[in-house]
């Protein structure tokens, strides 16, 4: 028969994990929403990216298409003016002056053009990208609200564990469990652990004769000499 001050110690051990591992869970859940809601708005950022550029794209074709309509009205007033003018240099500098423009419009022409077939490109980007932005937002409603559940079931779930773990702690004497306590804070995993191939289950080293016999006799609660930890002899 084990000593039951072990098995009280084992038993509280065990509705420590299940509250450690309800807490970090429930810990997690804030960090899980915030990082869905973080991937939303960043894909609602790069859409909306998209969307200036796409606008931006128009908006320079609508001022080229300006400055055409500009040089456009300038040539018409070169040609009248020629039409005033009886001196030849004067005919031929407004001559130069409309044939410089005339290539400033066909370059600008060919701007437009390019930007023009950009901003067909942009349209069909920005549908696309529309189609799974809405996709993804609404991925991540039913994710976040996926997890606000499973925050309210494990937040219930862990009121459970705490008033078991209470129960466990009443069982144990206050001196072990102050003793307890401080080895599994200083581990951060286990406390009490049992004796394996002579060694202990904990940090693995060969326990001295003296320990094993005395683990196996399980009179008192021994402790390993390496980590400190408490260690009991396996039933069966």
């Amino acid at each position: 028969m084990r000593n039951p001050t072990i098995e009280a110690l084992l038993i509280l051990q065990e509705r420590d994990a299940r509250v450690a591992a309800l807490s970090a869970e429930l810990e997690s859940v804030p960090r899980q929403i915030a990082a869905v809601e973080g991937d939303a708005a960043t894909r609602a950022g790069k859409f909306d990216e998209l969307k200036n550029r796409t606008r931006q794209i128009e908006a320079d074709r609508k001022k080229i298409d300006l400055d055409v309509q500009s040089k456009q009205i300038a040539i018409g007033r070169y040609k009248s003016q020629q039409q005033q003018t009886r001196k030849n240099e004067e005919f031929a500098a407004l001559n130069h002056e409309i044939e410089h423009a005339e290539k400033e419009i066909s370059a600008l022409e060919d701007s437009e053009l390019e930007l023009m077939e950009a901003y067909d490109k942009g349209l069909a980007a920005v549908a696309q990208a529309q189609k799974e932005l809405l996709l993804l937002q609404e991925k991540a409603k039913h994710k976040k609200s996926d997890l606000e559940k499973r925050g309210a079931t494990v937040s219930a779930e862990l009121i459970g564990a705490e008033e078991k773990q209470a129960v466990a702690e009443q069982a144990v004497p206050e001196d072990l469990l102050a003793r307890y306590r401080r080895i599994l804070k200083s581990k951060k995993d286990v406390a009490i652990v049992a004796v394996s191939g002579g060694a202990c289950g904990g940090c693995h080293m060969k326990l001295t004769p003296q320990t094993i016999l005395s683990a196996r006799a399980a009179e008192h609660l021994v402790s390993c000499d390496n980590c400190g930890r408490l260690v009991y002899w396996p039933e069966g």
